[in-house]
């Protein structure tokens, strides 16, 4: 082995020390006042199964609401016919993005102790309230819920590294980590002493932003995996949308980053790049240099390779798609590139929306 192939040897070893802490909720339950937000745009295809998995919870919420974002197809008629509360949202404000603006109008339509946010594609398990509830009960500030990722087509799987990427940079799982969006529940009182939804207005990652604000202010943040409390499907309407959230994601997904956590993560990530393509290109050097692969480029491969399946076996199903890990990894070089580049000009787009990316950095 080479002093190159050590030096990929050592970030394999970092990677242990950085993995996201996989914990889910207790296993405890609790009950309260709790109004449901749900923020929804065009979410014609995932509303009705969140409200019927909803009906079915062990936790009944005192006030459900769905915030219809300026929906083109017939989300509003889908949850009112399925017993939620329908707000039809406002015109956009200046200096909003629409979610902030959807969430916003929730809280001021409702008057519950605790809030949960629900993104409109999440499916909920019937234990998922009182879960939550225990877990606000005991810790306090802001609960968060990464959910199962559910995907069913081959496109989706090269989510992965985002994924991924995303839960170490967050401290998925340690005590104040930073938030994730589709599951949110905190208590009112605390929302109003961090300045209220408008505090975060213009952000585009208004949960990520909110958990530092909850942080700034003495409140906890705890983390979760969704595990089988609750489960999505992020992206299912084609490789364009993928690439869409995810380039919006991550024009703003530097935010709250420390300096040591983003060199610590950008260390083990160079490696795994590195050695994920190593025994490819060393197959593609062997047909014309006559040179077959060292012991050490099949090792490095196959080694980050386990370890890539290791840190994200249970952040969803990606089961055996991950053997194609070194593609999944130039797909999010590509996407990441392309989000700098969006990034630079300053806009971004999402359900039709131009955004100011530059917003999220602030």
């Amino acid at each position: 082995m080479d002093f190159y192939g050590f030096t990929l040897l050592l970030r394999w070893i970092l990677g242990w020390f950085i993995q996201p802490k996989l914990r889910t909720l207790p296993n405890q339950s609790a009950n309260a006042e709790i109004a449901v937000i749900i923020p929804a745009r065009n979410e014609e295809k995932s509303i009705s199964q969140l409200l019927n998995a909803l009906k079915q919870s062990e936790i009944n919420p005192t006030e459900l609401v769905v915030i219809d974002d300026h929906s083109t197809d017939k989300t509003a008629e889908i949850a009112q016919s399925l017993g939620a509360k329908v707000i039809k949202s406002k015109d956009l404000p200046l200096g909003w993005t629409g979610k902030t603006f959807a969430l916003f109008q929730g809280v001021q339509a409702t008057k519950s102790e605790v809030v949960l946010f629900l993104d409109a594609d999440t499916k909920p398990n019937k234990n998922l309230i009182g879960k939550m509830s225990y877990a606000l009960k005991q810790n306090g500030g802001l609960i968060s819920i990464q959910p199962f990722h559910e995907m069913k087509s081959i496109y989706e799987r090269f989510a992965s590294v985002f994924n991924l990427i995303g839960a170490i940079g967050a401290r998925l799982g340690e005590k104040d980590g930073i938030a994730f969006g589709p599951a949110l529940m905190l208590n009112r009182i605390d929302l109003e002493k961090v300045g209220g939804i408008q505090s975060v207005k213009s952000q585009l990652l208004e949960d990520r932003a909110l958990g530092l604000l909850f942080q700034k202010n003495n409140l906890a943040v705890n983390t979760y995996i969704g595990s089988k409390d609750i489960s999505f499907q992020m992206y299912p309407d084609g490789i364009k949308s993928l690439t869409q959230g995810f380039t919006k994601n991550m024009a703003a997904g530097s935010i709250g980053l420390s300096k040591l956590r983003f060199l610590l993560l950008f260390t083990w990530f160079s490696g795994l790049v590195a050695a994920a393509w190593e025994l490819p290109f060393a197959f593609i050097a062997w047909t014309q240099t006559g040179t077959p692969p060292s012991l050490y480029q099949y090792l490095l491969t196959i080694g980050f390779g386990i370890q890539f399946w290791w840190f994200i076996r249970k952040l969803g199903n990606f089961n055996f798609y991950l053997v194609f890990y070194p593609f999944m990894i130039l797909y999010f070089l590509i996407v990441f590139f392309y989000s700098v580049s969006l990034t630079w000009r300053g806009k971004v787009i999402w359900k039709d929306r131009i955004l100011d990316a530059k917003a999220g950095l602030k």
